[in-house]
């Protein structure tokens, strides 16, 4: 008999066994555990919940499960000593294969009908936005690919040490070393449980398959080669394992196969294109968990400005291709040189772009990239001509990589089939040139841009809306715009009234019947209009409009970036939109957030001495009066002052709190999490608290309002334009002690 005769004879027999069904059964019911007792993605979106985190659950059980059936099956003729006979038939060296093959055979199968079973569910739940290419993608990625590793695994540990005692215990350690907090953020050591830090309902996932698709190409690479080295160890001819492996050794294709695949795994790691290398931030653990001192070195900074130079115009012209996910951009800068000398300049963009061309008024410029990441951000030195007007033109492509700080949530900028977020040194690399507003009888710096992507998305971008200049004829559209900073999707835009300004809502067409559902059009009128009447108006007009946009899911939480308010994809689902200390419910979440349009956008609240006074306190404080005035004294007292609070009592009344002498004891990922409790309760719950204590001293949360009102539209007058601590306390007529909430 062949080799594929004997394979199809011993995947046949394994389909025989009640044994290999039970194992399939189990590993299809092992994704029931990630609906809500698992949940490594997240629950903040519908597709996290109903497709990422069952998926993970189940490669983890799948492998978990397999790992033990390949290890009893391969251990079946030693344990019935049948291995003499079955030796005289066909070679352990072949039968070894042979086993393999059809194992791996049985988990596609389990993964197949995996993939059948919960497809019904999957798309009755996720509705419009089920995507088959991501469903069939993350069964095989994230589930098949578990599964094969384990089994490549067990398999080599077994046929080095030949005992399933210890074999079992290796695979253990093998498994927890994936699952440990050293791997936590590591995606590329995790090969039994990828690293997903949440999925996308309506941009797509791409970042999440390619760093999951990268990362089984580095460990299959290393287990195909250990498994082979295995197979030199395998017992025959009564040896032992260093007699065998001296004889197997001749079979020259298998020792020189299992060397190239261990050194394609070195190259895999060694080459990893998606994170970058700046340097890690040093937290000084001798500081009080209130006060953490973050270090880094002199090099973490955009370069010095040099004097000597002034910019004076920008312009882009940039082709996205999503297919590839890259980015093709030249920059022309317009400088002077009064100098009349060689200047040295240094340019700076993301890690991921390679610089094609450098040119100096049409002529070719020696350039150095440092390859010094540092901060997201990488130095390219070369050298300015003495001419006094020069034309500075950069040609560059690439993907950027993600910061090695954000690691574990893959927050960066992206380029994706349904989606594009880029700005800052993405599309317009930082100079070392000087402002041109520090220098005379120049006008202010311009920017000019012409970004080229597929005619499906629409570009929003920041300061003047962003206009179309022409269909291309090839599936794509160039768009005008004067922001380094784009966004681009299937955006529906939506007109907001309220305010009197003109604000635009832009969210996916996918997302537009749950927009309905939740009511967030309704809340956005009802919190701007409310916010005007006490505040003043925002200063946005028909040329420059209020933006409130919905980015992919990928950016936690949300920013402001001058008149564009972006807000993650999760702030606007019915699973993401769930946050006690902000409000009560998906919409009251949703109107902190626009709240932050006059307290964090407009206004700003920091004091370098009392670091829990922020925008967020006033911010809290305020929906609280906007719920208050909407539904009620009952409704907000509970669902507000009451959580306060009971937030500040259980922070009271927290251990290590009141022993703060065993907080050395904890470990860092509990102190961190203790951190990050302290941090979030002191900042939205009792700073809201501590405003509303203020309220009733004053008089009433009327004469708070007016407060409020006053510091807005002034600022502050001890380190202005910033409102303090102790401005709050000097327009209340107040004493620090007085707010005093224990």
């Amino acid at each position: 008999m062949n080799f594929f005769s004997y394979t199809k004879v011993e995947t046949s027999r394994l389909f025989r066994s009640k044994r290999t069904w039970l194992v399939i059964l189990l590993t299809m019911l092992s994704l029931l555990a990630g609906y809500h007792f698992y949940q490594s993605a997240g629950s903040s979106t519908i597709t996290s919940v109903s497709l990422a985190n069952p998926v993970l659950v189940g490669g983890l059980g799948g492998a978990i499960l397999f790992a033990l059936f390949t290890l009893s099956e391969l251990d079946r003729i030693h344990k019935t000593r049948t291995d003499a006979l079955i030796d005289s038939i066909v070679s352990p060296f072949v039968l070894s294969v042979v086993k393999l093959f059809a194992i791996l055979a049985a988990g596609l199968a389990a993964v197949l009908l995996t993939a059948v079973a919960y497809l019904p569910y999957t798309v009755s739940q996720l509705n419009t936005v089920f995507d088959s290419e991501e469903y069939l993608l993350s069964f095989f990625l994230f589930m098949l690919c578990s599964i094969w590793l384990a089994v490549l695994a067990i398999s080599a540990f077994y046929q080095i040490v030949r005992r399933t005692d210890l074999s079992f215990v290796l695979f253990a350690a093998f498994t927890f070393f994936s699952l440990s907090t050293w791997c936590s953020q590591e995606y590329l050591l995790r090969w039994i449980n990828p690293l997903v830090p949440v999925f996308s309902n309506d941009f797509g996932n791409g970042i999440s398959l390619r760093l999951a698709g990268y990362n089984r190409l580095f460990w299959f690479s290393l287990l195909i080669g250990l498994w082979m080295i295995s197979l030199l160890c395998i017992r025959n001819h009564g040896n032992g394992l260093f007699g065998s492996f001296a004889l197997n050794v001749r079979r020259i294709p298998v020792p020189v196969l299992a060397v190239l695949f261990l050194c394609c795994g070195i190259y895999f790691y060694k080459s990893e294109p998606f994170i970058d290398h700046s340097p890690v931030k040093t937290i000084n653990a001798e500081t009080s968990t209130s006060e953490i001192s973050i270090s880094t070195s002199s090099d973490d900074q955009y370069a010095k400005e040099n004097p000597n130079i002034i910019l004076t115009d920008t312009h882009l012209k940039a082709t996205v291709d999503t297919g590839h996910h890259c980015l093709s951009n030249t920059v022309t800068y317009q400088l002077q040189n009064g100098s009349g000398r060689q200047q040295d300049c240094i340019l700076q963009l993301k890690p991921g772009y390679t610089i094609q061309s450098i040119t100096a008024n049409d002529r070719a410029v020696p350039f150095t990239d440092k390859n010094n990441d540092h901060q997201n951000m990488k130095d390219v030195a070369c050298k300015l001509p003495a001419d006094n007007s020069i034309i500075l033109t950069v040609s560059y492509s690439g993907y950027p990589k993600i910061w090695y700080e954000a690691r574990g949530t893959f927050l960066n900028s992206q380029i994706e089939k349904k989606y594009i977020d880029l700005g800052g040194l993405d599309l317009k690399p930082s100079l070392n040139a000087s402002s041109p507003k520090k220098a005379k009888n120049t006008k202010r710096a311009g920017l000019t841009g012409e970004i080229t992507l597929p005619e499906a998305l629409q570009v929003v971008s920041s300061g003047n809306t962003a206009t179309m200049l022409r269909q291309n004829g090839d599936g794509t559209k160039t768009w005008l715009t004067h922001s380094s900073l784009i966004y681009a999707g299937d955006y529906l835009k939506v007109d907001v009234k309220g305010g009197g300004m003109p604000i635009a809502f832009y969210y996916s067409e996918k997302h537009q019947k749950q927009m309905e559902e939740l009511g967030i059009q309704k809340t956005l009128e009802d919190t701007i209009s409310y916010c005007t009447k006490k505040y003043g108006m925002l200063p946005y007009t028909k040329d420059k409009p209020l933006g409130i946009l919905e980015a992919s899911a990928y950016m936690f939480g949300g920013g402001l970036i001058g008149n564009i308010s972006v807000m993650g994809e999760s702030s606007f689902t019915k699973e993401g939109l769930v946050d006690p200390q902000k409000g009560s419910s998906s919409a009251e979440v949703m109107a902190h957030e626009i709240v932050h349009q006059w307290w964090g956008g407009s206004a700003h609240c920091m004091d370098m001495k009392n670091t829990n006074w922020t925008d967020e306190g006033v911010t809290v404080y305020t929906t609280y009066r906007l719920m208050k005035a909407l539904h009620g004294d009952a409704y907000a007292q509970k669902n507000y002052v009451d959580i306060w609070k009971n937030e500040h009592k259980n922070l009271n009344n927290n251990f290590y709190i009141r022993h703060p002498e065993y907080l050395k004891l904890l470990p860092e990922k509990y102190n961190s999490e203790l951190e990050g409790t302290i941090a979030g309760t002191n900042t939205y719950s009792n700073m809201a608290l501590k405003i509303y204590k203020a309220a009733q001293l004053v008089g009433s949360e009327d004469k708070m309002d007016i407060i409020l009102q006053k510091l807005y539209q002034k600022g502050g007058t001890e380190m202005p334009p910033y409102i303090t601590w102790h401005d709050f306390l000097n327009a209340c007529g107040l004493k620090e002690a007085q707010l005093n909430l224990d």
